[in-house]
């Protein structure tokens, strides 16, 4: 196991792209087809199927920890300075079309590619109402559970993406999804949702927070228990002959 291991991180830190799970998982056919696989890359364009397969919220921990800052949230009551935020590397299809479209163009709208050096990544968010969860090479970022945390709703813009837990959780109650051919209607969009409709998916963010957090050990309804319920409840739709 520890051999593996060591293979598996030596592979991936020499060819970042290549060694993925969802491709890896299909060296066996009758194990592709007969298991329940548990991927963050959660892309019905690519073989994932929602019916068999479990979306695995991306959890960045840095040192393992949650980052200080999000440990509290500000009140719900609490203004915010900007109206959404992103910032990340431009890669994939989806992030150059908002950089081209929004980076630099509107002071509501922090929109950056890597922030410049001296600003916090997390205390935009904290300032932001919304945070921008474009794709990038893979439909999945940990920048959504980053948003969760920070109580920034967040804007999904992405296509074929299975969202985590999507089977019990009822994303529209706390996230807005936005189509790519809508990136450059984002401020019309965001400005145009009435004031008591965010307090109230702010609201159910605070309320679905526990679902994604990794806790030591786990406790009820954290992201391990949600995980194994997702799988609990895939088990009725596989058929192993």
């Amino acid at each position: 196991m520890i051999f593996l291991c060591s293979f598996i991180f030596l592979f991936t830190r020499t060819f970042p792209k290549t060694f993925q799970g969802p491709h890896a998982s299909k060296g066996n056919l009758n194990l592709y087809n007969s298991s329940i696989r548990v991927l963050c890359n959660a892309n019905s364009s690519e073989g994932f199927d929602p019916q068999k397969d479990v979306s695995l919220p991306e959890i960045n921990l840095r040192n393992g920890k949650m980052p200080a800052n999000l440990l509290s949230p500000p009140p719900l009551s609490s203004p915010r300075l900007h109206l959404a935020f992103f910032a990340g590397g431009v890669h994939g299809p989806i992030r150059p079309i908002l950089l081209n479209q929004w980076k630099g163009q509107d002071p509501d709208l922090q929109v950056h590619d890597y922030l410049p050096k001296g600003l916090d990544y997390y205390s935009f968010m904290l300032a932001s109402k919304y945070c921008l969860c474009p794709s990038g090479y893979e439909v999945a970022s940990p920048r959504i559970v980053e948003a969760v945390y920070s109580e920034c709703v967040p804007v999904i813009i992405s296509d074929h993406y299975v969202l985590p837990f999507s089977d019990v959780l009822r994303w529209e109650a706390f996230s807005i999804q936005v189509k790519v051919s809508e990136i450059g209607e984002l401020k019309r969009i965001l400005t145009s949702v009435p004031e008591k409709e965010y307090l109230r998916l702010k609201e159910n963010l605070r309320a679905v927070r526990r679902h994604f957090v990794l806790n030591q050990p786990a406790e009820r309804f954290d992201v391990f228990h949600m995980i194994l319920h997702s799988v609990w409840l895939r088990r009725l739709n596989l058929k192993v002959d």
